[in-house]
């Protein structure tokens, strides 16, 4: 038999592999158009077919395409025509941006041959984008107080056009505040900006609109605008402003605690804080004015907070500051002039100067009891005082000068009749309602002995026994007195005469003090008379009578008015007394006498007692010396100051009056023998002229109170003479001395005094008028002079002169004046004049400022006559020109001489924030590599700020029109000004930040500077080359030609220059080769012949190397597949094949099966076998035999065996012949009917024997073997016999293991869970298949078969014994696998053994299933 296949080969490979290459090469060029943007639809581009060589009609069939990355609908190409036309709107701005240049950039793709163009269509730019602004409008918010020339930047507008069409002009609307600064290419000139022309004020023009226009360059001219809506921050340049300068209000005393006294009201022009006003005193306030009243910062109400008294101060001058809240602050000025008016508030005070107490009882007329001086503190009505006594009273009130009183006896006086007398003096003044203050004077009559004592009766009658013995108490007397205490002591004695011829008082004796009567000697006493004598003349009898009665009518009026006093006082006593009453004190009485003072300790019962005010504990009296009144053998000197008047000489003066009172008591008494007589008669000698002394004395004291004035200059020198003061007041030299000379002032004692030897004033100590009397235009002392011996008071008035001894004093010799910068011309800055102590013309002051060029004085006089100065804003301050100004203020009064005072003023010119920071330069370049660490200084910056302080103060930040790109990747120190990355810094996103950066101060307002901060960002070689596959053509046939492109690969490098220029090379000793065809564009072309069967397969390495430093590469592995092409015939294992087949084979018995190879694959690789026919005797080869045409088996016309269907019996069908084969493999499938039904298989390999005949026709495999035939047979015969011997003794094995297992006594029941076991048999030996089943094969009869033993070729069992769960048909898988038989022998499959299909089963894969089960079928065949 011979076996033949056909392969065709294409004769033109070679000439089509020579055409490509040529075409790739012409391919390769590029072709260039260009087109405006913004073109219409359908726009002609270009003749794209014709220009890259391609016929119109091979477009379709050659799958002509367009490719552009990311722009693939733009242009389009009419596949009819061949022309490149607009596909839709082209705007050259979108796609390139601010790009000088920008491009299309198309891939033409042509297959059979693939072929990629490169085709490159320049977008030219048209002026179609105006000029835009980043707003319709900005806000510009500048301060009032900027300066001139004060640059403001503005953000220009920007044009997506390129070239001329970009090329910008801006414009400013005409106004007259601004001017428009435009930039240049220079970079020393500052970008576009508003420069100030005009001075800014806000309170004239608070908002101006401007308009900026930018104009590009292109053909038409395209427009932009934007509003520039500029508003005048207002900046704290008007000062608060009082309606008035001097404010008057009158304000009553005693107002309660927080009345208002005025609200004020200041105005400030400004706006916001810069006019919120806040209003208080004065730093130069006085305390007394701080302490007094109080003002409301907000209101500017000015109250009360404490008691207002007039007697305390008369007028407040209040000054007061309206300060704003701007920065820096300003402040207007004013000053209140409170008047206190007066209330009668004040109660009179009285004050006893001098007490002469206790006053006799013969006291003259006038005399002086007390001197008393009365005050009130209130003014003009309300301090009138008048003074008045209690009315039924010995006693008088007299005005001796103003506001002094003498309380002087009116009356005579009686002590028996009234000893004591309680007078109220009662002082009111004259205010409505009138105010009175009560003081109460308790004033003791001394006794005087004007009364002689008496007996109870005038005759006592006595019996006395006689013969009494001597010494006997006979009789007591008793006689009483009603003077008090030692006037009143009484004595006795007898009045001595004759009793018959003897004495009276050899008889009786009488006890001086007891009054007892004794007798001296026994006998008869006479009868005696006493009757008191004295040798009084008639007229002394007469006088005593007149006394009596006197006496009687004083007592009982005296009495009378004591009852009176008394009661009142006990009135006034009774009441609870209130806070000042008159308590329970102990008064001290203070005496004064002619040669000093002295204090009795002495308790006393008298008080003297006022109705207001704190209790008098002490009563000061001035009095002579005054001892305690004489006893009867004692004399008392009794000094009386009398006044005496001679009318003649028109004459004042004084006399020392003395008597001695030698008061006299005789007693007398007349005793008998039987009755004593006992006339006891007391005697007091008066002197005659008590009554003479008392008239003189009331005219003298009138004379006594008139007043003398003096004037006297300040400063004059000790011992300077005054007045003859002595003779002034008409006193005597002589007399000075003894009448106790002296002169007293209320608290300036020792600036006069007087010289007793000349009576002459003069100066003793140094006179201040200032110190005196401060600001009163008159100034004096008072005087009071004091004679005794009587007492007299002079009141004399010393006035002080005025002289020039006083410069102008200022406040503080040096002041300092603080001034804002910011403050504008003819702007006042009050002053502290000076003062001047004197008065008049010498405390008139002018002022004089020394010459400066910025201030000027400012005097005014005000209603009051009072100066008000200040300083006057001449020039405008500029801090950083000159912050200090030292000026001298001089004030020179107009006396004679003229004196001065000066003060040096410091003016300190304060910074206000009229400065903006400002950098170094405009715009700082600094480059950086990108992926610099975070926290990596860009740059520090330095902005400058001329202001000090807060003003002065910079912080740096980034202008609010920095995109969020650049925010996201810096940040900026505020203080330091350092900008730092904080960001991943890219130069592949970014590779050029532009950063605006503010310096803005910390000033009110704020006012910032400007700059930018141009990054360039420095690549670095971080980015490893990109490979992309666009296009693949594969798999490649192996008889491709020359220069087939096999793919299309692009590669890119984000990097730059060197970084970003990428290199491409392939993997060394492969057929292939990389071609650039255009930058950064490849293709993997074919370099060499391919054979599929050599190498079906290239793995290939594309490497991208970057030009970096150090270079960064990237891989990319291209699998290509080599397709088969026929070009391999089949070939057989061997080239002859003998087989020996039993005659009468019947027809369709598989007799051998032939096997022929084709290295090709796939569809080339498919065999079909036929036959090669010929005749065979006389009968073609084909009705002998055939063939099948895929599985290469040959059979006879029918098949030889058949199978029992229920007995397994193994039977020919027909007779067996020669042409059978001698080996017969038959499947046998055994099936249960169970629920699922289980199948097995089983293989049966049968050899035939020969039967003795020879065959009638020899098989051979072709013509031409028939020499080696007898050989063959020889050798088949002795093989046969070996088979058989080895079959044998596998048989009996087989047998004799099975009769040892049935053997066996069965473990379990009938139906137990025995493990089968399946024993394989093949041609080569035996083998046992251990895997265990948890089926058991159970017949209805008898017991288990634990064991089933087959015969069997190399058959592996059949997917059921790997999984039970699935249920499979085993004639199916079988018959399958016959039918895989076929493919096993048509693809050859080699090496897999019978131990390979069992180990590797059970698989998923069906295919692999039947490749195993096929593979070790065909391994155990033929």
């Amino acid at each position: 038999m011979e076996f033949s296949w056909g392969s065709g080969q294409e004769s033109r490979g070679l000439l089509l592999s020579l055409l490509f290459l040529a075409a790739w090469k012409a391919g390769s060029g590029q072709v260039r158009y260009s087109i405006p943007e913004e073109a219409k639809h359908g726009t002609f581009v270009g003749r794209i077919a014709q220009d890259l060589g391609l016929e119109v009609v091979e477009l379709v069939p050659r799958l002509f395409q367009v490719a552009s990355r990311g722009r693939e609908d733009l242009l389009e190409v009419n596949l009819q025509n061949g022309i490149l036309f607009v596909n839709s709107r082209i705007d050259r701005e979108e796609l390139c941006g601010r790009n000088a240049e920008c491009s299309i950039h198309l891939e033409v793709i042509v297959d059979r041959p693939l072929q990629v163009f490169h085709v490159e269509v320049d977008v030219k730019d048209i002026n179609d984008n105006p000029p835009v602004f980043p707003g319709t409008q900005k806000n510009l918010f500048m301060a009032e107080s900027r300066p001139l020339d004060s640059r403001f930047p503005l953000e220009g507008a920007s044009d997506a056009d390129i070239g001329a069409n970009a090329l910008l002009t801006h414009t400013l609307s005409p106004n007259e505040y601004f001017s428009l600064e435009n930039p240049s290419n220079d970079k020393r000139v500052k970008r576009l900006g508003l420069v100030l022309r005009k001075p800014l004020d806000r309170e004239e023009a608070p908002e101006i609109f401007l308009v900026l226009t930018a104009t590009d360059g292109g053909k038409p001219e395209l427009t932009g605008t934007v509003q520039l809506l500029v508003k005048v921050l207002d900046a704290n340049d008007n000062a608060p402003a009082f309606d008035k300068t001097l404010y008057t209000v009158k304000l009553p005393e005693n107002v309660p605690n927080g009345t208002l006294v005025i609200k004020l009201n200041a105005s400030d022009l400004d706006e916001g804080s810069n006019g919120d006003i806040i209003y208080s005193f004065s730093t130069d306030i006085l305390p007394n004015v701080k302490s007094k009243f109080y003002i409301d910062g907000i209101t500017g109400e000015i109250m009360v907070k404490e008691y207002i008294d007039f007697e305390e101060s008369k007028s407040y001058e209040i000054l007061v500051e309206g300060i704003d809240k701007g920065q820096p602050p300003l402040s207007g000025h004013c000053t209140v002039m409170v008047e206190i008016e007066d209330t009668n508030d004040n109660v009179p005070v009285m004050e006893f100067k001098s007490l002469s107490l206790p006053i006799r009882e013969d006291a003259p007329l006038g005399t002086v009891i007390a001197l008393i001086s009365v005050s009130d503190l209130d003014s003009s009505i309300n301090g009138q005082v008048s003074c008045t006594l209690s009315p039924h009273v010995p006693f008088k009130l007299v005005s001796t000068f103003k506001n002094y009183y003498s309380l002087v006896l009116d009356r005579t006086l009686d002590r028996e009749s009234m000893a004591n007398y309680v007078m109220v003096v009662i002082a009111q003044d004259r205010g409505s309602p009138s105010l009175s203050a009560t003081a109460s004077v308790s004033v003791d009559v001394a006794d005087v002995n004007d009364n002689a004592p008496t007996f109870a009766q005038p005759e006592y009658t006595v019996f006395v026994k006689e013969n009494t013995p001597p010494g006997c108490h006979i009789f007591t007397v008793s006689a009483r007195d009603a003077d008090a205490q030692e006037n009143a002591l009484v004595s006795y004695s007898l009045v001595e005469r004759r009793v018959g011829e003897r004495a009276l008082s050899s008889y009786v004796s009488v006890h001086a003090e007891s009054g007892k009567v004794y007798a001296l000697q026994p006998g008869q006493v006479p009868k005696v008379s006493s009757r008191a004598s004295a040798g009084l003349a008639g007229t002394e009898t007469e006088l005593v009578d007149v006394n009596v009665y006197l006496i009687i009518a004083i007592c009982a009026v005296s009495s009378l008015f004591v009852l009176t006093l008394l009661l009142y006082t006990a009135l006034r006593c009774s009441a609870p007394p209130r806070e000042g009453a008159c308590g329970p004190g102990k008064p001290r009485l203070v005496c004064s006498s002619a040669v000093g003072s002295w204090s009795s300790l002495q308790q006393r019962q008298q008080r003297v007692c006022f109705g207001e005010g704190l209790p008098k504990t002490d009563l000061m009296a001035f009095s002579p010396s005054q001892p305690q009144d004489p006893i009867s053998t004692d004399t008392l000197s009794v000094r009386v100051l009398q006044v005496y008047q001679n009318s003649g000489e028109g004459r004042i003066g004084l006399t020392d009056l003395g008597f001695i009172l030698m008061p006299r008591q005789d007693l007398l008494m007349e005793i008998s023998q039987q009755v004593f007589e006992m006339v006891i008669t007391p005697e007091d000698r008066l002197g005659s002229r008590c009554l003479l002394l008392l008239v003189l004395l009331l005219p003298a004291w009138d004379a006594g109170s008139g007043q003398i004035h003096y004037s006297v200059p300040e400063e004059v020198k000790h011992g300077t003479f005054v007045g003859r003061i002595a003779q002034d007041l008409g006193l005597e030299l002589a007399e000075l001395v003894p009448r106790l000379f002296r002169g007293a002032s209320k608290g300036r004692g020792g600036l006069l005094e007087g010289n007793l030897q000349n009576g002459i004033l003069f100066v003793n100590s140094r006179i201040d008028r200032e110190e005196l009397c401060g600001r009163s235009a008159e100034c004096s002392i008072h005087l009071e002079v004091i004679v005794d011996r009587p007492l007299q008071v002079f009141h004399v008035e010393v006035e002080v002169k005025d002289i020039n001894d006083n410069p102008p004093v200022f406040p503080v010799k040096d002041r300092r004046i603080s001034i804002y910068e910011s403050r504008l011309p003819d702007s006042l800055f009050p002053l502290e004049g000076a003062t001047d102590a004197d008065i008049g013309s010498n405390s008139i002051l002018t002022y004089k400022l020394s010459s400066n060029e910025y201030f000027a004085l400012d005097v005014k006089t005000n209603s009051d006559d009072s100066t008000q100065i200040g300083l006057v804003l001449r020039k405008s301050l500029d801090r950083e020109k000159a912050p200090e100004h030292n000026l001298f203020l001089m004030a020179t009064d107009e006396g004679k001489p003229e004196l001065t005072g000066t003060v040096q003023l410091l003016v300190i010119v304060l910074d206000v924030n009229d400065n903006a920071p400002s950098f170094g330069q405009s715009e700082y370049e600094v480059k950086i590599f990108e992926n610099s660490d975070n926290g990596t200084i860009v740059i520090r910056l330095n902005a400058s700020d001329r202001d000090e302080g807060v003003n002065g103060e910079v912080s740096y930040s980034f202008n609010s029109l920095v995109p969020p790109i650049v925010s996201d990747q810096f940040r900026i120190d505020p203080q330091t000004g350092e900008i730092v990355i904080k960001g991943n810094i890219d130069f592949e996103k970014v590779n050029l930040y532009k950063i605006r950066i503010d310096a803005t101060d910390k000033g009110h307002p704020p006012l910032a500077g400007h700059c930018t901060v141009s990054v360039k960002i420095l690549d670095e070689n971080d980015n490893v080359p990109q490979i992309a596959l666009t296009s693949l053509s594969l798999p490649v046939r192996e008889d491709a030609q020359f220069g087939t492109v096999i793919a299309l690969l692009t590669v890119s490098d984000l990097d730059s220059d060197a970084n970003g220029r990428v290199t491409c090379f392939l993997t060394p000793d492969v057929p292939f080769k990389l071609v650039s065809t255009f930058k950064n564009y490849y293709s993997l072309v074919l370099d060499s012949a391919l054979d599929r069967e050599s190498v079906a397969n290239y793995e290939l390495v594309v490497t991208a190397r970057d030009g970096g430093s150090p270079s960064l590469s990237a891989t990319v592995s291209v699998s290509v597949d080599v397709s088969d092409v026929n070009d391999n015939a089949p070939t057989f294992a061997q080239p002859e094949y003998t087989v020996f087949v039993k005659e009468n084979n019947p027809p369709g018995c598989h007799i051998f099966t032939v096997s022929a190879r084709d290295a090709d694959a796939q569809e080339n690789a498919l065999v079909s076998y036929s036959l090669v026919e010929r005749r065979v005797g006389e009968r073609a080869l084909s009705s002998y035999v055939s063939v099948h045409a895929e599985s290469g088996k040959v059979y006879a016309l029918q098949p030889p065996f058949r199978v029992g269907l229920y007995t397994g019996e193994i039977s020919t069908t027909r007779a067996l012949d020669e042409a059978d084969a001698p080996r017969q493999r038959l499947l046998v499938l055994v099936k249960d009917h169970g629920e699922p039904a289980l199948t097995a298989t089983a293989t049966v390999l049968l050899s035939l024997e020969d039967s003795g005949q020879a065959p009638k026709a020899s098989s051979r495999a072709s013509a031409g073997v028939a020499g080696t035939g007898t050989a063959l047979v020889d050798v088949n015969v002795y093989l046969i016999i070996a088979i058989c011997a080895v079959s044998s003794l596998f048989v009996l094995t087989l047998l004799l293991y099975t009769a040892l297992r049935c053997s066996a006594p069965p473990r379990e029941g009938a139906c137990g869970p025995g493990k089968p076991r399946l024993v394989c048999s093949s041609a080569v030996g035996s083998w046992s298949y251990s895997q265990q089943r948890r089926q058991r094969v159970c017949s209805g009869e008898g017991p288990p078969k634990a064991d089933l033993m087959a015969f069997s070729p190399s058959l592996p069992p059949c997917p059921v014994v790997a999984d039970m769960s699935e249920p499979q048909d085993l004639n199916d898988h079988c018959s399958k696998s016959f039918e895989s038989y076929q493919k096993c022998e048509a693809i050859g499959i080699e090496g897999v053994s019978q131990e390979d299909g069992c180990q590797d089963y059970p698989v998923k894969d069906k295919w692999s299933c039947d490749k195993m089960t096929v593979t070790s079928y065909c391994n155990n065949s033929g």
